[in-house]
């Protein structure tokens, strides 16, 4: 059932209600009470429509409610909260089977599931108080000084926005059409076409008396191709689009387009060589710079990675010390709705915490002036809160990356940029340099038992030789470590790029955007990607055999 302006409001008082009640009399003698409660409601409307080959293979429209429910004993000086909260996210719980909300809008089925899901989260949060306190018999605490969550400003903000309705029929025909352009490509063996609508309303209430409604949509429509080659390596490639409404996906024209291109492109990475290794200059188009960023940088100036003894903590002396070049800034900014001229889907009002997105320099002019922060205080500086604690589902909110925003002074066009990186080759005396157009994706290993490394997902990639010539390769990933990387910065470029995409990390996975020039770097390591052989298939695809027989028949009849 849908969440009306009427049943939110509803939903408010009950989830106030229960709130109250639960911090008023939630107690069990001996034992700490709590001193915080809050309920952060998600009502989820989800369109899933996939196809190949000109078919529909799936449709649904879902609806879904969840509610993350914080349960914090002790005090503001000393909770159960540990290791920063990157372990609050066990799916092996009594919580965990309460947190599915029913659909309907009856508040006392509501309630009822609430108090379910309270009292599994006392109990949880008082095992942990008293773990944690036993710990401190062996370990010393590395943030004793620090309180564990700090008072907030109690945010009211009740708007909330009719939902426009999803056209289905239209999006199947879309997925009909875009997905039939694979069957003139008899060497493309696997593609599909999917488009995903999530509408989420987020209603959060606490225990300081914080009440709030926040919207999001999240549409992503992708074409995935998979071509075999004669030699047996199969080659993948993906068209993809991440926005924060429907009406700034591409046309079915202009999204078509662009799947004839891809294929192109995947044919010719069919012939392109691969790269096993190289170490030397390169250089990334905005994409995939974007990306390092994101990796090298973003996910180390979580603040929440700061509280946990387990993590490598990078950059945890390093405030007021230049990390960058002077000429780069880093800002991450949640109410920027729009970056680059693109909408953007790190955007929100509100994080889960409740409090109010901010903008945030976390580098002023290569310098690190600060950390990404939601209610627990970080370091002996205890830097305010910015607005950035986030989760997806039953996972404790943690501090993450919403609009990331590299922001480079006296950046140099393209044309100039791609010189200075000939240049560079030629100085290293190297045959060749490596030019990264596109990367899927990418990940980083942050804790401290762990590689202080990071890897880039290449989707495309030129190999540039020093007398200008240029060739494809195929099959390599960027790598490398995070000081390194960032001190080999040479040069950036004058046209920043937005994309929108996914982060995965121990709160869930969330939209993100990030907005960044072209790099230049002096050093940069890349590696062979996982490359398996095929046998070929034993029949061609139906659809082919049937297409050679006609053009057969048409042969003949024209003698």
């Amino acid at each position: 059932m849908s969440l009306d302006k009427k049943s939110a409001m509803r939903f408010i008082s009950a989830l106030t209600e229960e709130c109250q009640r639960q911090k008023r009399y939630l107690r069990v003698p001996g034992y700490p009470r709590p001193y915080y409660i809050s309920y952060l409601l998600r009502d989820v409307h989800s369109t899933h429509i996939w196809g190949r080959l000109g078919n529909i293979n799936q449709v649904s429209d879902q609806d879904g409610r969840s509610v993350y429910c914080d349960v914090r004993v002790g005090s503001y000086r000393f909770d159960q909260v540990m290791e920063g909260g990157l372990d609050d996210n066990d799916a092996d719980t009594e919580a965990y089977e309460h947190v599915e909300m029913p659909i309907g809008n009856d508040t006392d089925a509501l309630k009822y599931h609430l108090w379910k899901l309270t009292d599994s989260r006392y109990r949880e949060a008082v095992r942990h108080y008293l773990r944690k306190k036993s710990q401190h018999i062996t370990y010393v605490d590395p943030n004793s000084d620090t309180p564990s969550f700090r008072r907030a400003k109690a945010e009211n903000d009740l708007r909330l926005r009719p939902r426009s309705p999803v056209d289905i029929e239209a999006w199947k025909r879309y997925v009909i059409s875009s997905s039939k352009l694979a069957k003139r490509y008899p060497a493309v063996k696997n593609s599909w076409v999917e488009v995903r609508i999530r509408d989420v309303t987020r209603i959060f209430v606490n225990s300081e008396g914080a009440q709030l409604i926040d919207q999001q949509r999240v549409c992503e429509l992708s074409c995935d191709l998979w071509l075999l080659t004669k030699g047996g390596e199969g080659v993948a490639t993906r068209v993809i689009h991440v926005t924060p409404s429907v009406e700034d996906l591409p046309s079915l024209q202009a999204f078509e387009k662009e799947v004839r291109e891809r294929i192109e492109l995947l044919h010719h990475l069919g012939d392109a060589p691969t790269l096993k290794s190289y170490a030397g200059p390169v250089l990334l188009a905005p994409g995939p710079a974007g990306i390092l960023f994101h990796e090298v940088l973003g996910h180390r100036l979580e603040g929440s990675r700061l509280l946990s003894t387990r993590e490598g903590q990078t950059f945890a002396r390093d405030l007021g010390k230049k990390i960058l070049p002077e000429y780069i800034s880093v800002i991450d900014d949640p109410t920027a709705e729009c970056c680059a001229g693109v909408p953007t889907v790190g955007h929100y009002l509100y994080d889960d915490e409740g409090s109010s997105g901010e903008r945030v320099v976390l580098i002023d002019h290569g310098k690190l002036i600060n950390f990404l922060g939601g209610r627990s205080p970080v370091g002996r500086k205890r830097h305010t809160a910015n607005g950035h604690a986030r989760n997806e589902y039953h996972e404790r909110p943690i501090s993450r990356m919403a609009n990331l925003i590299v922001d480079a002074e006296g950046g140099i066009s393209h044309d100039a940029l791609k010189q200075r990186f000939i240049e560079e080759i030629r100085r290293q005396e190297l045959p060749y340099g490596i030019m990264i157009l596109d990367a899927e994706g990418g990940e980083t290993a942050t804790e401290s038992y762990d590689f202080q490394a990071f890897m880039g997902q290449v989707a495309v990639a030129v190999q540039v030789w020093a007398d200008g010539r240029e060739n494809l390769v195929r099959n390599v990933n960027f790598v490398g470590t995070p000081l390194s990387a960032l001190r080999n910065i040479l040069a950036v470029g004058d046209t920043p790029v937005c994309e929108n995409a996914f982060c995965g990390a121990e709160s869930g996975v969330i939209p993100v955007s990030t907005t960044c020039p072209a790099v230049l770097l002096s050093n940069l390591e890349l590696q062979a990607s996982d490359q398996r052989k095929y046998t070929q298939y034993v029949l061609p695809m139906p659809f082919e055999e049937a297409a050679l027989g006609r053009g057969k028949r048409k042969a003949k009849r024209n003698k």
